[in-house]
């Protein structure tokens, strides 16, 4: 920290009461490059990470960070894909997005159908291997499902008794 109350290890110019544990809350650290902000502080002209204003759109995010190599595409990556997806919409996994679990039974519903579509449309085409991860993780999804439905139904009577 400086005299005059901004982190000496980041060039952002936030004040004091932008900072946090770890020194500035936009995530910058000057000797290493790193970060943009995700502090929900306003940047001014240019800023530490070159956002312009509190309300910044989010073409002036670099989603480049996130285009990263990926491993081959396959028959059980795509299931567990739509499964990790149902299991979201069921409340079991937070949204990665909000970080809030929430009841969308249609959508886990459809998720869960289209992996028995791929199962369907597959049949003849898998190995062994394949027929019974998919299978499994169906049956284990349909379980899931009745008991999602059975909380979410207990959650909505809770509501309207309150």
């Amino acid at each position: 920290m400086t005299d005059d109350n901004k982190v000496d290890s980041c060039d952002c110019n936030r004040e004091e009461e932008n900072q946090n544990a770890e020194g500035c809350c936009c995530g910058r650290n000057r000797e290493h490059g790193e970060g943009c902000c995700g502090g929900g502080h306003d940047h001014g002209e240019g800023g530490c990470c070159g956002r312009r204003g509190a309300d910044a759109s989010e073409e002036d995010f670099d989603y480049s960070q996130f285009d990263v190599d990926l491993p081959k595409p396959t028959l059980i990556m795509i299931v567990t894909t739509l499964a990790q997806q149902a299991m979201v919409s069921m409340g079991i996994l937070p949204n990665p997005a909000t970080g809030k679990s929430v009841f969308l039974m249609k959508q886990a519903s459809y998720l869960i159908d289209s992996i028995d579509v791929l199962f369907e449309k597959t049949n003849g085409n898998r190995t062994d291997d394949e027929t019974r991860t998919i299978s499994s993780v169906m049956s284990e999804l349909r379980m899931l499902y009745v008991k999602a439905s059975e909380e979410k139904s207990r959650r909505d009577a809770a509501k309207k008794s309150q």
